[in-house]
């Protein structure tokens, strides 16, 4: 499997997915002012280069983290590590459904951020089982009372020409505000300083 990431392979195969489209929109929408980006699990990803204006990003994975100048990459567990004062916005992207504690994972992402978006498989079917996956099918309640609490904002991607297994729930956490409501507000302050 690390080869798979190490070859670039995984993300060849996905880098033209739209849930990725939303997950920069979002990204940009709410972390417009951030400066420092941890993504927990990138799988050699090179998402994290999109988000030029961020100054920290940190790749965290188990077997290939991203690294490039512009991302430190780090192997290990974030439950052992420690990241300080933690970071502006936490991306976890189409993981969760590999955790086998998912609950206590979901949570401490919680702790590592002050925005935290996260995307899960959603309602995908377990016959056949994708390959790693061990919480499918994963819903909005699953991911609830994995996070511990209900997302600010969530919606569910689906792939255009996928008959299955072409949904995505993507969630995002306000950690020090559980109450915000995003709204056309962040669209606009988002629009206006790219401006």
């Amino acid at each position: 499997m690390s080869e798979h990431f190490a070859s670039g392979d995984y993300w060849a195969k996905r880098e033209d997915s739209l849930y990725y489209r939303h997950v920069d929109y979002i990204v940009r929408t709410v972390g417009r002012e951030a400066k420092s980006l941890l993504d927990v699990g990138t799988g050699n990803c090179p998402y994290m280069e999109w988000f030029y204006w961020i100054d920290r990003k940190v790749s965290v994975d188990m077997r290939v983290p991203y690294r490039s100048e512009k991302v430190e990459g780090m192997v290990g567990d974030i439950h052992e590590m420690d990241f300080g004062d933690g970071f502006d916005v936490v991306t976890c992207l189409q993981v969760l459904e590999h955790v086998p504690d998912a609950r206590s994972f979901g949570r401490r992402l919680l702790e590592l951020g002050k925005t935290v978006v996260v995307s899960v498989p959603y309602r995908w079917e377990t016959n056949p089982r994708t390959p790693g996956h061990i919480h499918d099918p994963v819903s909005y309640k699953k991911l609830t009372a994995w996070m511990g609490r209900e997302a600010n904002y969530h919606e569910v991607v689906r792939e255009p020409f996928h008959a299955r297994k072409g949904e995505r729930l993507i969630a995002v956490y306000d950690v020090q505000d559980p109450d915000r409501k995003f709204s056309g507000n962040d669209i606009k302050a988002r629009r206006s300083r790219m401006q």
